[in-house]
């Protein structure tokens, strides 16, 4: 569960700067780009001999949530939609089973977009995949071109961001990849455009407070809450931004 003083196993008590906040995670191999290929490299041979997609990050009822909050607030199915750190695809999958028809995934994992390719097609589903670094501005500007997007999802692509290693080596996380990411999801959005994030390692007022100089909080999703030694929190949040224009 995360609430105000616990994030799980990776997390610690918030300090009072965002920068003392990151500081309290150490560095993992959920933010190494090399263990997400061989995450991906499994998966697909998986899928080529069982026909399994794979693992729904964060569960299916969380993904279900985010494409309700989708459908009830996107109205134009042609609305151009982008999911960061797609991996296998699953959330766009269950957008073009809702109608949604401008649909784009993209991961820094070769193997992830191979792997989202195969399970599109073999459903016939029309989603467009992209390798991308989601932390370089020229990559960023290639993917979202003139027209950027209306809709920005994220399902556990910052959380990842937040474990990066600094170096091969290090403990500690990469601040700046850290700091790029919000100017990264600005820079893909249109003026009008809206960004949804579901983290498990943050709390719905930490994404808010991260995130205030360049987004602006406009709603979030309810998950199942739980109380354990006298705090109330979430397994995961959800939140919605705009841009500050």
């Amino acid at each position: 569960m995360i609430s105000e003083n616990s994030r799980g196993d990776n997390c610690a008590k918030p300090e009072d700067t965002l920068e003392q906040e990151t500081e309290s995670f150490q560095a993992s191999k959920l933010g190494s780009k090399d263990h997400w290929n061989n995450v991906y490299d499994r998966e697909i041979s998986n899928f080529k001999e069982t026909g399994d997609i794979g693992e729904v990050w964060f569960g299916e009822d969380t993904a279900a949530k985010m494409v309700t909050w989708v459908c009830s607030n996107i109205e134009d199915a042609s609305s151009r939609i982008l999911d960061v750190g797609c991996g296998n695809g699953h959330l766009l999958l269950e957008l073009a089973e809702e109608g949604y028809t401008n649909l784009v995934g993209t991961d820094y994992s070769a193997q992830a977009v191979e792997l989202a390719k195969s399970i599109a097609e073999s459903r016939n589903a029309k989603i467009a995949y992209f390798e991308q670094d989601f932390l370089d501005p020229q990559d960023v500007s290639r993917v979202a071109g003139e027209e950027k997007f209306d809709v920005v999802l994220d399902k556990g692509t910052y959380d990842a961001i937040c474990l990066k290693p600094k170096d091969a080596d290090a403990v500690s996380v990469d601040q700046s990849a850290i700091d790029m990411y919000p100017v990264s999801v600005v820079s893909s959005l249109k003026d009008s455009g809206v960004f949804l994030i579901t983290s498990c390692n943050w709390t719905e007022e930490e994404l808010v407070s991260r995130f205030s100089s360049h987004l602006e909080c406009t709603g979030r999703v309810k998950h199942r809450s739980f109380q354990f030694g006298g705090a109330v929190g979430q397994t995961v949040a959800t939140v919605a931004f705009k841009k500050r224009l």
